[in-house]
């Protein structure tokens, strides 16, 4: 029986860990993946790990003076591999991973015959993401504000022929996804 995967991905500050929270409840889920925890662990053995992990995905492509893009798929492609290697290990059901790494070229590297997949990304208009930033910077630091441009251009990258939920409301936007994961994956 193949593992059922849900997968969003999105800007910082589009809702991804608190949706991908309200589906797990929803849909009776117990196994959710955050890339960022998952960054978060491989900083702490930061002498093994390669240095586009070791960054964020809004500021990578200064590492080697790339373009915004492709500094984000250089940091994707690495921190991917490290949630490949997770998602290998894990034999649940179902599985919900969540960061700003999963994308398209994400999604093409999983073995089909082992996985089913469904992929959401979550977006917000500037001013909506500006708004969540500034609650965000209270709690923690980050340097989102200051990088908006650099965000703006990933958003628009993912954007781009993918299956898009504009996230105003989270209800609305759980409900929605419920529907097509039960559509899409039978669960």
């Amino acid at each position: 029986m193949k593992t059922k995967l849900i997968l969003l991905g999105g800007v910082p500050g589009t809702g991804k860990t608190t949706i991908a929270y309200n589906l797990a409840l929803k849909l009776k889920i117990d196994k959710v993946i955050s890339v960022d925890l998952l960054k978060m662990f491989a900083k702490t053995y930061n002498s093994i790990f390669d240095k586009y992990i070791l960054t964020t995905t809004h500021e990578a492509y200064k590492l080697e003076n790339l373009s915004v893009i492709d500094g984000y798929l250089k940091h994707s492609l690495k921190m991917n591999e490290v949630v490949l290697n997770v998602l290998n290990n894990i034999k649940d059901n179902v599985v919900i991973i969540e960061g700003c790494t999963i994308n398209k070229d994400f999604i093409e590297k999983i073995d089909k015959s082992k996985y089913d997949v469904v992929y959401f990304n979550l977006c917000l208009p500037t001013k909506d993401l500006i708004k969540r930033y500034e609650i965000k910077s209270k709690l923690r630091k980050s340097n989102w504000i200051e990088n908006i441009e650099n965000i703006n251009k990933i958003s628009e990258f993912l954007y781009k022929d993918n299956n898009n939920i504009i996230n105003y409301d989270l209800e609305e936007s759980v409900e929605r996804i419920v529907y097509d994961v039960k559509e899409v994956l039978h669960i």
